[in-house]
């Protein structure tokens, strides 16, 4: 048995083939979603949030000296910085590209193609990944997996901030 997860996708072609549908999906059939004075710099501003998350996750995965690609290893569980509030920051932030590019767009189709994003994600992606790190790493992961959630807590979020701000 190989040491990593049995993933039959890469992740950054499930992300390509979703942002190729949205602009298909936006121009075979559009429809607003808000106007455009609205519609722009919201989804800029979810496209800004989505490359937060990311540089967040990487700088986790950096610091934890573990790997990134799903090809590679997994040498431990990140339970710090945002992976504290979502046990999936890089998958979360592709959802919110998608969401913001929709918006910018300006296609209330293409926005909720994030849903079935989500989806697919999870099951050609994070369930072989989960599976992957349960049988790694026992109960540790199934504590981890217990104590966050696999796409965002508010509860957390907003905890973490409110305790960053001295509070």
């Amino acid at each position: 048995m190989t040491d990593r997860a049995d993933v039959k996708v890469l992740p950054p072609f499930v992300l390509l083939g979703f942002l190729g549908l949205e602009s298909l999906v936006a121009f075979l059939a559009p429809m607003r979603a808000l106007p455009v004075p609205v519609a722009l710099p919201l989804g800029i501003g979810v496209i800004a949030g989505s490359i937060v998350v990311l540089l967040l996750a990487i700088r986790e995965i950096v610091h934890a000296k573990t790997a990134f690609d799903v090809r590679r290893p997994t040498t431990k569980i990140i339970a710090s910085g945002v992976f504290h509030v979502t046990r999936n920051p890089v998958y979360l932030s592709m959802i919110l590209l998608v969401i913001g590019v929709g918006l910018i767009l300006d296609s209330l189709w293409s926005i909720l193609l994030a849903l079935p994003l989500g989806s697919v994600l999870c099951l050609t992606i994070i369930r072989p990944e989960e599976r992957y790190l349960e049988g790694k790493f026992r109960d540790a992961y199934r504590a981890y997996r217990d104590d966050v959630p696999r796409w965002l807590s508010a509860r957390r979020l907003f905890g973490a901030l409110w305790a960053r701000s001295g509070r």
